[in-house]
């Protein structure tokens, strides 16, 4: 069944809200600090998003495209924790947090697709992609240099980046300090990016031409290339084309 244009939209926002939300569930399943009911409704998103990337593999024409496009969709579903047998060396632990570190990257990598548009003004996505691998390591570090719980580590350079700071975890080191530092200038920088880049998405948006909007349809169809019929292609090269011979007129 096709959905239409609004029920699409309902349908993106809906599947990349949740997962953002698995991605934070994953984000405190390195701490170990799930209950058993919030574990039972992450292994549901989890099944949501496999149900939906089966159905969507099934509709696409060219299934080796659909899997190169959707790579990390099909990462996000994997049962890693069903999958691998219990692992004794203490090592097992960094491990698993970097495995479940490429989950997070597998989640937002959705989300980040379906609002590229907004990631692409003004090279925003490079800002993101930054500051979240700063995040990252800052964690990393952190739980070197102060002895902190990896999970706290993540915790506290997420509300450093922020510049929230909570206060709740504060670094003591001469190390610790250094990359609090960097963490609070690194999230100042996001803020002020952010806020640029808000401001001239809207104004790109408001002095569009009519023909713009219709472009703007077509790009967000040719995003979902892989789950287009013959007739959805036929369709859209219409478009074009009417577009292309009403924009020689005008040129006359």
């Amino acid at each position: 069944m096709k959905l239409g244009k609004t029920q699409h939209i309902v349908y993106d926002v809906v599947m990349s809200a949740l997962a953002v939300f698995a991605a934070v569930l994953v984000l405190f399943d390195c701490t170990g600090s799930l209950s058993e009911w919030v574990r039972t409704v992450s292994m549901a998103i989890y099944a949501l998003f496999a149900a939906d990337l089966a159905v969507r593999t099934a509709a696409a024409p060219d299934k080796r495209r659909f899997f190169k496009i959707n790579f990390w969709d099909a990462v996000a579903v994997l049962p890693i924790h069903g999958i691998l047998p219990p692992l004794p060396d203490p090592r097992a632990d960094t491990f698993l947090n970097v495995l479940n570190l490429i989950r997070i990257v597998a989640f937002l990598s959705r989300p980040l697709r379906k609002a590229q548009r907004f990631y692409n003004t003004n090279g925003f996505k490079y800002v993101v992609f930054a500051t979240f691998m700063t995040i990252i390591t800052g964690g990393v570090l952190i739980h070197y240099a102060e002895g902190m719980d990896f999970g706290d580590g993540i915790w506290w350079a997420f509300v450093t980046a922020t510049t929230v700071g909570y206060g709740d975890i504060s670094p003591s080191t001469l190390y610790g300090r250094l990359i609090a530092m960097v963490l609070m200038l690194v999230g100042i920088g996001l803020i002020g990016s952010l806020t640029s880049t808000l401001t001239s998405f809207f104004m790109n948006r408001q002095h569009k031409k009519p023909a713009d909007a219709v472009i703007e349809t077509v790009k967000a169809q040719l995003d979902r290339f892989d789950e287009l019929s013959d007739d959805d292609i036929e369709q859209l090269c219409k478009v074009l084309k009417a577009l292309r011979t009403k924009g020689v007129k005008e040129r006359r």
